[in-house]
């Protein structure tokens, strides 16, 4: 037993030497406030905001509206309050695509904290599922979130590189 728990050990360290093996290219960034930095950031990575649409790998990506639930008797927030996320995806390919909000969507506070996702009961439609070419598929995605100024809500692909970051002021949400 105790030699199994050894291969199995090893082998795990081997891995996990192995996947740090790759072309990432880390840098050590001085003062990562300054104004030369920022505008380098700014040029990489365009904020959106509500109503705006995106392609994002053959996917038109768009966020409808945002809005504001305090919970009911069976649903209550863990933080501060719900909030719900409208999004239109379309497929733009000729094959069918599959998304997932639970792999694809977070929010993020101004603070940078990632914020819960949750089951309210009370959303209007489920962003999940297969998309054949050329339809259409509209839902809210909930967050139980803490008071913040504004959001980030990121749509990505997990087995791809980028992101659509959409910026959602405290007083856009209903």
């Amino acid at each position: 037993m105790k030699k199994v728990m050894m291969i199995v050990l090893a082998l795990g360290l081997m891995s996990g030497i192995l996947v740090g093996c790759g072309e990432s290219d880390i840098q050590k960034v001085e003062g990562d406030n300054s104004a030369e930095q920022q505008k380098v950031e700014e040029k990489k990575q365009e904020t959106l905001k509500i109503g705006d649409a995106v392609k994002f790998d053959g996917l038109k990506v768009k966020v409808l509206g945002v809005r504001e639930f305090k919970g009911d008797q069976f649903f209550k927030p863990e933080n501060d309050k719900f909030v719900l996320v409208q999004v239109e995806v379309v497929n733009t390919t000729n094959e069918p695509q599959t998304v997932s909000s639970m792999l694809q969507t977070r929010l993020m506070d101004a603070e940078g904290q990632s914020q819960d996702a949750a089951l309210t009961g009370d959303e209007k439609g489920q962003l999940d599922g297969e998309i054949g070419p050329g339809r259409k598929l509209k839902g809210e995605v909930a967050f139980d979130v803490m008071k913040s100024d504004y959001y980030e809500f990121i749509f990505e692909d997990p087995f791809t590189t980028g992101q659509a970051i959409w910026k959602i002021d405290a007083k856009d949400i209903k």
